[in-house]
């Protein structure tokens, strides 16, 4: 039976968990089509490992039995396939074409366990891809555990996808912000997109609800209302004039 499609009103509902120790974010609410629109610096290349065959393309290439996707155009047209319905759909990067036949055995089976437990049977970043991601999605913007390298990749994604809410076009973002919103981030945040107030044009404000560690999406998003009411601290994130504050 196909899932129904979750209602656009949902993906208003974000939440964002960084467990900087082990270098992952947990989060809700973000599609992929949001997540490399947003990310400062485009991936070039992905390799599937866990998504299913639905997704080949004429262009897809296969290496061991497993899809890549080259070329940022490409990518693009995977980001308008319907990824929701597939389930799981999880990826690592890599910077150079070529690179994947680099991949040992041991490394191919590494990534086969990383798409299926959504965990590193070692370390979820290979030496041949230089990945900076691995990316394990759960019906497309209802959760996904990411990996990242740098894990300020990730605040640009959580602020572009705010400000174009707001509807307010911001392409660059300072790194005390950046920083800001990384530490608040690692308390577990919860963002009601609904509640983001453009009081003038390029003008925004939104409220950051610190919630702590939840695992359980289905219950942030079933317990909503409830757990942003017993938020233990509220933080303002403001743009105006052309800067950013958090308080």
């Amino acid at each position: 039976m196909k899932k129904p499609k979750i209602a656009r009103a949902m993906r208003t509902k974000v939440y964002v968990k960084i467990n900087s120790e082990e270098n992952y974010v947990l989060f809700s609410g973000i599609e992929f089509a949001e997540f490399i629109r947003y990310l400062p610096q485009p991936m070039e290349n992905l390799m599937l490992i866990m998504g299913g065959s639905s997704l080949i393309m004429a262009e897809t290439n296969l290496e061991r039995g497993l899809e890549l996707f080259e070329g940022p155009d490409l990518i693009g047209k995977l980001s308008k396939r319907d990824l929701y319905n597939l389930g799981n759909f999880c990826f690592v990067d890599y910077g150079y074409v070529g690179k994947t036949s680099d991949l040992s055995e041991e490394q191919i089976a590494e990534l086969l366990y990383l798409g299926h437990m959504f965990q590193p049977l070692k370390s979820p970043f290979f030496e041949p891809l230089q990945n900076r991601f691995a990316y394990l999605a759960h019906d497309d913007g209802w959760g996904c555990k990411l990996y990242c390298r740098n894990l300020n990749d990730f605040i640009p994604v959580l602020l572009g996808k705010i400000m174009a809410r707001a509807q307010v076009s911001v392409s660059t973002y300072p790194e005390l912000i950046n920083n800001n919103l990384l530490q608040l981030a690692t308390t577990g945040l919860l963002i009601d997109l609904e509640e983001a107030i453009c009081v003038k044009e390029k003008s925004v404000e939104i409220k950051l609800y610190t919630i702590g560690d939840y695992s359980n999406i289905d219950h942030i998003l079933n317990n909503f209302e409830k757990i942003k009411a017993n938020a233990s601290h509220v933080n303002f994130l403001r743009f105006k004039d052309m800067e950013y504050t958090i308080s």
